[in-house]
Order: C-alpha cells, then structure tokens, then sequence
C-alpha cells in the first residue's frame, strides 16, 4: 500500500525525492554525529510503501523535516502494531485505555484548600516557560498546554487566599490568558483568540496591575491589525498607556505604527516608530523590568517597526526606505529561541526582497524561511510563506 501521506507532504514543498532524504541526512548529523546515508532510494521506497517502520532516527528526522508530531502523520506504522490492532476491535481498545488510565489519574485534579504566594510563583515560573516553548515552536504545538494551565490556574480562584495572593493570581490568570491568545491566534482560531483575550483583560483589571493590562491590551491589538481593525487596535494601544516600564511604552508605540501602517498613513508610522527607539534607547537593564517584558529585545523592537514598514509597503504598493535593512537586522541578530519571530520575519524579508527585484538575495532567505517553518508550526508563519511564493513568481 503506497504512503500518500508521505508523498502529499514532500510535493506540497515542492521537494525531490533527493533534496528529503539530504535534509533527513542533515538531522541526523546534528542529532548524533553521525553521517547516514540514505538517499532518494529510501524515499521512493518509504513512499511505494515497501518500507513502513524505518529506523527510530529517521523517524525522528522525517518528523523534524516536516514539522509534524506523529509517525501516523508521515503515514509510517509498525507492521506488526497494525497487525495487532485489526485483532483488538475498537471498543476492546478503548475499555484498554479507560482501565489503564483509572489506574494511575484520579478522577478529578482538586484545587488547592488554600493558595499561597509560592503556588503562584510556581505558576510563573511554568508559564514563563511555556512563553519560551512558544516562541522556539508556534501555537500549532503549545495553545492545548496552555490553555491546561489556564484552567488550572482559574481553579486557583475557588480556594482561600488573602487579598495579596489573590491580586497576583489574577495576574498570572491574565498572563496565561495573553499567552493562550496569542497560541491560538497563531494557530489560526480567531475568535477563541478574541474571547481568551477577553478574559485576560479582565483579570487584569481586577489585579489591579496596569503593567499586565498592557501586555494582554497590546496581544489584543496585534490582533486587531492582523485583522485589519485600525481604530480597535488603536484604542488597546492607548488602554495600555500609563504606569509601565519604558520597555513596554516602546512596545506600545511600536503597535501604533503597526495600527498606522494598516491605514497607510505614513507620516505617522514614522512618528511611531521614532518615538519607539527613543523610548527604548533609555532602557538600561531589560531584566530589571517586569519578566513579562524580558522578551522584547532590540531585536525584538527591530522586528515589531520592521513589521510596521512591512504593512505599510503592502499597504501602499510602494517601496518604503529602511524596510529591507531594518527587516535585515532582525532576522539576522534573532536566535534559535525565537524561531516564530525570526521565521515569519524572514518570509516577510524575502517577500520585500522578490517585490524590490532582488532575487539572488530574496532566495537565501526564502530558503531559511522554509527551512524554519519544518520546526515552527504556526498558521501566521503558513500565511506569511504563502505571501512570499506569491512574490517569487
């Protein structure tokens, strides 16, 4: 039985057979130090089905190249699985599982009877850590895990706490939120994107802490751009605005010539992004403000005014100066930790490149971009490569 599933991923790269087996070959350096050499033979043979259950590290590998979570995806399965599981019907599996898992979870994960300030520094620490995840691997990957810690963490809310630990539960509730957001409106599902934005503002208005509030305002407003909603995205922005570190006054005027770029008024993008480097030319120490913030980098502010020209370009359907260099330097400083960013940056690069007539250039960097998005599975990352074929033709 022929692997479609194997074949449909590789054609819908606009890969040979030669060009999977080298970048499976290249994988598996990395992993072990090892040279292995398969070639466009072992593919064909992986595809005409005459081999289903390769060795572990080329499943390993193929599951790298293409960015997927399972060896079912690659349509690659052990003889011999398959062979048990046409024996068991069904419902004998299912009465499996439900007998395993009785045995070792509970019924229900109760909340805490009381709550205090270490819980929820162990819930900071988990979401700063889930933040990190998210970056390096899209939404696609980590959105289910967030929103688990989510529900956790609103459970949280049932039991006792004094007044302290309670305002900053809700904080951590509203980082989660931004963060489950953010993983969903990267995997493409808008509205629950909206809704857990929602949910985020308002815990962090009963928190009290302005700081929080602009950083799930200005989640939202990002969406509101991608979206197309200039004035919304505007009025988050200024909703942001008040008693919050420098870093974030940058990131907030950074949106605003996003917002701008949407409506294609140029002069005032540039204002915007002016007024973004002189605010973060006096951030001293990016660790000493709040750790919500630690992310936003000079690189990372590189990325968000780059993105403003990048709309604005789209916008306007002329060339805007700065565009290519400032994208340039985004990409160019951004590490493996930032995958997303730095993969959807790239695409956009090139898209900019291929528009100016740039070819030579435009096509090493459209290589890393579809090299990036084999590891990062985001549906943002999807559309801006999509962009970038359509300027290549």
């Amino acid at each position: 039985m022929t692997n479609d599933a194997l074949r449909r991923l590789r054609l819908g790269r606009e890969w040979t057979q030669a060009e999977v087996a080298s970048r499976v070959n290249t994988r598996i350096k990395a992993a072990t130090r090892r040279d292995r050499a398969i070639d466009a033979n072992v593919i064909s043979r992986l595809e005409r089905g005459a081999i289903t259950w390769p060795e572990q590290e080329v499943r390993d590998a193929l599951r790298g190249v293409f960015g997927v979570a399972t060896n079912a995806e690659l349509g690659l399965f052990s003889k011999r699985t398959r062979h048990d599981r046409e024996e068991v019907g069904e419902s004998k599996r299912r009465d499996f599982l439900a007998v395993s898992l009785a045995t070792i979870l509970p019924d229900v994960l109760p909340a805490p009877t009381a709550v205090g300030m270490k819980d929820v520094s162990d819930l900071a620490e988990r979401t700063y850590a889930l933040e990190e995840w998210d970056r390096r691997s899209g939404g696609l990957s980590t959105r289910h895990l967030a929103f688990g810690e989510l529900r956790s963490a609103v459970d949280l809310t049932k039991s006792s706490m004094g007044p302290r630990v309670r305002d900053r539960l809700c904080v951590q509730i509203a980082n989660l939120a931004d963060l489950a957001a953010w993983s969903s409106f990267d995997a493409g599902q808008s509205a629950p994107a909206r809704s857990t934005f929602g949910l985020g503002i308002k815990a962090a208005q009963e928190s009290g802490d302005h700081g929080i509030l602009c950083h799930v305002a200005t989640g939202l407003a990002r969406q509101e751009i991608a979206e197309g909603r200039a004035t919304d995205a505007i009025s988050l922005a200024d909703m942001a605005m008040g008693n919050v570190p420098l870093s974030a006054l940058a990131m907030i005027a950074a949106v605003k010539a996003q917002a701008y770029a949407i409506r294609g008024d140029e002069a005032e993008v540039m204002r915007q992004i002016s007024l973004a480097e002189s605010i973060y030319s006096r951030v001293t120490d990016l660790q000493s403000e709040p750790q919500w913030m630690w992310y936003f980098t000079q690189h990372k502010l590189q990325g968000e005014t780059g993105q403003a020209l990048y709309l604005l370009a789209t916008v306007t359907g002329h060339p805007v100066s700065d565009l290519v260099s400032r994208l340039r330097r985004a990409v160019d400083s951004q590490t493996s930790n930032r995958a997303r960013a730095k993969a959807i940056g790239t695409a956009q690069l090139a898209t900019a490149l291929y528009r100016q007539g740039a070819r030579d250039e435009a096509d090493q960097y459209a290589r890393t971009a579809i090299d990036l998005s084999e590891v990062v599975r985001s549906a943002r990352l999807n559309a801006a490569v999509a962009e970038m074929r359509r300027a290549q033709t």
